[in-house]
């Protein structure tokens, strides 16, 4: 009789971790903290479109896609950089809780299986000296 109701609160407990979502989606989240900044004083820091700062900017952005990160100021030449990103092992201890059956792809779907690498960029407008 002990032994069903510890399968039933087993099951629910699992049944509630895997609702919240897969393990790097519950230990990292599906975000991250990008920084970005430029040597040209001046400059007007884009990412995704939208400015975020002067000189530089600290941005959070959402996993499992490539972000543009853009630097601009008047009378230089935009530059324009991509994010990238690779696995994120944290995913793989979804094996440990239901063998990845469906942490594994609840983190794929949600972008957490991914991580932003680099987390710190460069992006410099190309002005002319006088």
């Amino acid at each position: 009789m002990t032994s069903g109701i510890f399968m039933k609160l087993k099951f629910l407990a699992l049944a509630c971790v895997v609702a919240l979502g897969g393990c790097s989606s519950i230990i990292k989240g599906t975000s991250e903290t990008i920084s970005v900044n430029s040597i040209e004083k001046g400059t007007t820091i884009y990412v995704d479109g939208a400015a975020r700062g002067l000189d530089s900017a600290s941005v959070s952005v959402k996993k499992g896609k490539p972000h543009s990160i853009r630097a601009e100021k008047d009378g230089c030449q935009a530059v324009t950089a991509d994010t990238t990103e690779t696995f994120d092992p944290t995913s793989l201890l979804g094996i440990l809780l239901d063998f990845g059956i469906f942490s594994i792809p609840i983190d794929l779907m949600s972008g957490a299986a991914w991580k932003v690498e680099p987390t710190t960029y460069t992006v410099t407008p190309i002005c002319q000296k006088q």
